[in-house]
């Protein structure tokens, strides 16, 4: 069966004019994705404190390893998209996350219903109507749990391609066993700039630079 997705925004073209200005942007405790360092740094993902948080929530970040085995999971983000014609930077706000409590997951492969796509679209519209805000979604994310690595399968793929292939629309997969965190861009899956802002007291125990910043 075909799943159509209404109202997801890929246009690059409805980005927002803003100065990119990352010390104002990234305040407090920064983790960066794993696979920031080969990014182009023309595009940057920037995920709010509150959204990582419901992230790390859903997905259990915080527990780590447990004996039974754990199931993929997953949701999409809400923000909106910018863009710094001076510095040449798209870079997309993550404020918002509606997690897919309703789709089916295994321990390798999670299906995402067309109901739950239906149920996650109706919530965010409920957001919009009810915060007064104006958000679309601009991505997903997913885990791999237990010993599977970070990477887009081919599954994972043809969900990008199909869904969000925009130039400024993103992929986060996250092992919360391992705390491993990468992020792809549009249906290529580029691997991508991205910073997850981490409120006080929720920083993790490793100071590696390569993997944490303050500014």
């Amino acid at each position: 069966m075909k799943i159509t997705i209404l109202n997801v925004n890929n246009s690059i073209n409805d980005e927002m004019a803003r100065e990119y200005d990352e010390k104002q942007l990234l305040t407090g405790d920064v983790h960066i994705s794993d696979n920031a360092s080969l990014a182009k740094t023309s595009h940057k993902l920037i995920i709010q404190s509150s959204a990582v948080r419901e992230i790390f929530d859903f997905i259990e970040w915080d527990i780590g390893e447990r004996i039974d085995s754990r199931i993929e999971q997953g949701g999409v983000l809400l923000g909106r998209r910018y863009f710094d014609a001076e510095k040449d930077i798209h870079f997309v706000i993550v404020s918002k996350v509606i997690t897919a409590d309703d789709a089916i997951g295994t321990t390798g492969f999670l299906e995402i219903t067309q109901e739950c796509w239906r149920k996650m679209h109706d919530e965010k519209d409920v957001y919009n109507e009810t915060t007064n805000e104006e958000v679309v979604i601009v991505g997903w994310f997913h885990t791999h749990p237990n010993n599977l690595s970070c990477f887009m399968s081919g599954t994972d793929r043809n969900t990008q391609n199909l869904f969000f292939d925009g130039e400024n629309t993103y992929s986060i997969v996250i092992n919360p066993q391992r705390h491993l965190i990468k992020v792809f861009r549009s249906r290529e899956c580029y691997p991508t700039q991205a910073f997850f802002i981490v409120e006080d007291g929720e920083k993790e125990d490793s100071t590696d630079e390569q993997d944490q910043i303050v500014v």
